[in-house]
């Protein structure tokens, strides 16, 4: 459960829609979940797409955690967080994914889609973007706005025309069948690294033309398995009644020999991450997803959260370099090479402001300065500044140099105190060195 104040950390994302995505914390507990925030005009998808994902209850299934209205008319749905990102960001980052990855999120998917299907429910925007990837690295159905339920008799047609099925193209029905083809459609995106059809890219219309009314189907990569081909061709049959169900997808031999894919965030622990993705790269694991409890990250506070989250990803110091250094300033100048972004407000769903509060809770460092109160908090990667009493605030991202034989860090304390410690030893033999000098010149 999310209490009724949390924070917003940052924006992960926007959709067609215009919703936008963005990373939040709770206060009471230091959870980290996701938000999907909609304006006025667009509350009632919003509202929507909560009432389904309510009722469903699977790991293969980004689960939803409450929603929220705002004064103004918006809205906000509170979603399990993903910290590995969505399948596409992978296919971005590797330029299309070996047939092992494939095979893992495509069992995923299709487990996913098994249980939507079972719940009388059609996603119908089945694609790598909206399939996310959870802390234990398994692939999670994610973005209901598209989906229905089949009881209702709704015939709302919706998806991306490149992974629409021919009967969807053509206006017919959306049923769990045309979710099956646009799983096809995603394996063949996944090893391809594009969407099917991509050589139509701008010309939706031409597209659902060649898709709905033509007998192509879409391009299957040669360097594929026999297996894998043949699972694709369970998927891309154009006549719905012929396409295989999802359940009998699982039983495919292309899927019923997949491995979990050993993607876990923990491997973040072991890799130096850039500011601009600490937060989302060390994420411990979602308890919804895990059997055993997580202890690696005992925390009681968001202060600890924050600190635990970001100590992981960070490196030892190296007091000796010049470089990955920072000047922390109230505003950003013309002569400044550090680039100072707005930070984002604390929100409160009783609509009251609570930095103070919060800076509080947060047990970090207080400096008086002119009856200004200046509060610091620091991770090895980001340096938080909150001027209150009206200065404005902002966040300063240290440069992502990492030093290439550096080990774990410890938390930041034990790096001032080993300063401090060094600074001592060094005045201590620079004085002893000062005394012998002048015995031997006297």
């Amino acid at each position: 459960m999310i209490s009724e104040r949390w924070t917003r950390v940052r924006t992960l994302g926007r959709g067609a829609s215009g919703a936008e995505v963005f990373l939040a914390a709770d206060h009471a507990s230091g959870e980290l979940f996701a938000v999907k925030s909609a304006i006025a005009s667009g509350a009632a998808a919003l509202r929507r797409e909560q009432a389904i994902m309510s009722a469903l209850r699977s790991p293969r299934v980004v689960s939803c955690i409450g929603g929220s209205a705002g004064r103004d008319g918006s809205y906000q749905l509170f979603l399990e967080l993903a910290p590995g990102g969505s399948v596409a960001d992978e296919i971005a980052k590797d330029g299309g994914l070996e047939e092992r990855a494939v095979r893992a999120y495509a069992a995923d998917v299709a487990a996913g889609l098994a249980y939507l299907h079972g719940a009388g429910m059609v996603h119908g925007d089945v694609k790598a973007r909206n399939v996310v990837i959870g802390a234990d690295g398994r692939a999670k159905l994610a973005d209901f706005g598209c989906a229905r339920m089949l009881a209702t008799g709704d015939k709302i047609i919706g998806g991306t025309p490149a992974f629409m099925a021919p009967e969807v193209a053509r206006g017919e029905e959306q049923g769990p069948a045309a979710d099956v083809w646009a799983l096809g459609c995603t394996v063949v995106e996944m090893a391809t690294g594009r969407a099917p059809w991509s050589g139509m890219d701008g010309d939706a219309l031409a597209a659902m033309h060649r898709i709905g009314y033509t007998d192509t189907v879409p391009d299957v990569p040669q360097w594929l398995s026999a297996e894998a081909k043949d699972f694709l061709a369970g998927c891309l049959t154009r006549k719905a009644s012929d396409r295989c169900t999802a359940a009998q997808l699982l039983e495919h031999p292309f899927l019923a020999s997949a491995a979990v894919l050993d993607r876990k965030i923990e491997d973040a622990k072991n890799k130096w991450v850039s500011p601009k993705s600490t937060l989302d790269a060390a994420l411990w694991e979602s308890e919804s997803d895990n059997d055993e409890a997580d202890d690696e990250l005992p925390s009681h506070s968001t202060a600890e959260r924050i600190k635990a989250l970001a100590c992981p990803a960070s490196a030892v110091p190296d007091w000796d370099s010049d470089e990955g250094w920072i000047d922390v300033l109230s505003a950003p100048t013309e002569a400044s090479d550090v680039v100072a972004v707005p930070a984002e407000e604390t929100t409160d769903l009783k609509g009251a402001t609570t930095s103070e509060d919060q800076a509080a809770d947060c047990g970090v460092l207080h400096v008086t300065m002119d009856s200004s109160v200046l509060n610091v908090q620091v991770t090895p990667h980001l340096v938080a500044l909150t001027l209150m009493e009206g200065i404005p605030a902002y966040v300063l991202s240290l440069p992502a140099t990492p030093h290439a034989d550096a080990e774990a860090s410890t938390a930041v304390d034990d790096g001032l105190i080993g300063l401090f410690a060094t600074i001592a030893l060094a005045t201590f033999v620079l004085v002893l060195g000062i005394i012998i000098v002048k015995e031997v010149v006297a």
